[in-house]
């Protein structure tokens, strides 16, 4: 269960959390943390170039958590702050496109090693967006729910979550996974991608 807390709610938050979103340019990433952070509809056509970091207080389990967000950036040139985020984070959200193959394979080949590398035991969201193409399919050979999966216990992550930030579909389940994910401590493991089959 989730809530959003409005501003001058009674309730303080038990704790603060940190949540980052990684993934390639083209994975909707910045569109996923636009549209769960700022009014959903406002964005329905059109989406800012840059999500900035986000602040909000909401309830999961009928826990409150005051919850930063932050979208970072994919470019290597600015892998400096990128790795100062994974220091920082409580949670990180690897995010592909189901319709873009290299993003999904990227989780094993770049980011993922990137994430344990600096903090080995952040808990990992694995994020699957664009799922309403799906229904469009037609040439187009799209990740399927199955590679997801495989993907998750190569990664050796908290949860899949398949969503749809055009049609809003599985949004809050990512970031109700995301706050879970923080109550354990997670193995550290990820597939070297020398011998990954992805």
């Amino acid at each position: 269960m989730l809530i959003y807390l409005q501003m001058g709610s009674f309730y303080r938050p038990e704790r603060e959390l940190t949540i980052i979103a990684v993934g390639d340019s083209d994975s909707n990433k910045t569109e996923l943390l636009t549209k769960y952070t700022v009014n959903k509809e406002f964005y329905k056509y059109s989406f800012p170039a840059t999500f900035n970091t986000n602040v909000r207080d909401i309830i999961v389990d009928y826990i409150p958590y005051e919850v930063t967000f932050i979208d970072c950036e994919y470019d290597d040139d600015y892998s400096i702050i990128r790795f100062a985020d994974y220091e920082k984070a409580d949670v990180v959200l690897l995010c592909y496109s189901i319709a873009n193959r290299r993003t999904f394979e990227r989780m094993i080949t770049k980011w993922c090693v990137e994430v344990r590398k600096i903090n080995p035991r952040l808990p990992i969201i694995l994020v699957a967006t664009d799922t309403e193409r799906r229904s469009n399919a037609r040439d187009v050979k799209f990740v399927t729910l199955q590679e997801g999966v495989d993907m998750k216990f190569a990664l050796n992550a908290f949860a899949l979550v398949e969503c749809s930030v055009e049609k809003l579909v599985g949004i809050d389940d990512v970031f109700i996974e995301a706050v879970r994910s923080t109550r354990i401590l997670p193995a550290i493991n990820c597939t070297d991608p020398n011998k990954s089959s992805f």
